[in-house]
């Protein structure tokens, strides 16, 4: 099921890079779930924690969050689960660009 979400149309032109960008971090997030490598799942979950608001992404900012400090704590495989539900979020965009005041 498509999750919408609204994006103020003055992002159209970035938001496709922002988004090709959680993709590439995707892929680092699967490899270090597969490497066990927990200081990139706190560093990319940091920096997506960060960025995703500007662009109107909460949700996955929040997840993102959630995945960074799981990681500080070292719950591995809460972080395993939480990159899951991170790529199918991505996965299930549906992103419509709104005028915003």
């Amino acid at each position: 099921m498509p999750i919408t979400i609204e994006i103020d149309q003055d992002l159209q032109e970035i938001v496709p890079g922002f988004l090709e960008n959680r993709a590439k971090d995707l892929i680092e997030l699967k490899a270090a779930v597969e490497n066990n490598d927990i200081k990139t799942l706190e560093k990319i979950g940091h920096k997506v924690a960060g960025s995703s608001g500007g662009y109107g992404f909460d949700e996955l900012g929040k997840m993102a969050k959630s995945l960074e400090l799981k990681a500080i704590d070292g719950h591995f495989e809460e972080c395993a689960g939480l990159v899951g539900q991170i790529e199918a979020h991505l996965n299930e965009l549906e992103i419509v660009y709104v005028e915003m005041d």
